[in-house]
């Protein structure tokens, strides 16, 4: 009986570490919020930014670069029709038990949130 429990043990733990925080901070960001609020959001939820990156002069790259690519995908919102993004910034977001996923927030000259991006994160 001992090692049907511990099984059963190992699958509930498992199944467990699969529910996470990531869906709830994509839900919870919004197009417009200052880039304080955006933060703090995102901190709520455990996740911490890793990289932001200001525009350079020149403007964002056009090849990709080593990952996580934050610049180049900023070139890529601008390309979409978006206002200039002067900031990105980029957050792992662990999920489960080995789930990542990395999110992406682009801010214009203002400093509000004009888009984000999501990666790996359902």
């Amino acid at each position: 009986m001992k090692p049907r429990i511990l099984i059963l043990s190992c699958v509930f733990g498992l199944l467990t570490g699969c529910v996470s925080n990531d869906f709830k901070v994509v839900d919870a960001l919004r197009v417009g919020m200052n880039q304080t609020e955006a933060r703090a959001t995102i901190q709520s939820y455990g996740f911490e930014s890793v990289e932001h990156i200001a525009r350079p002069s020149d403007g964002w790259p056009k090849e990709r670069a080593n990952a996580p690519e934050s610049a180049w995908r900023a070139r890529k919102v601008e390309e979409h029709g978006k206002e200039e993004v002067s900031l990105v910034e980029y957050y792992p977001v662990h999920h489960g038990l080995l789930g990542f996923g990395q999110l992406f927030l682009f801010y214009g000259k203002d400093g509000r949130l004009l888009d984000f991006y999501r990666y790996h994160i359902n």
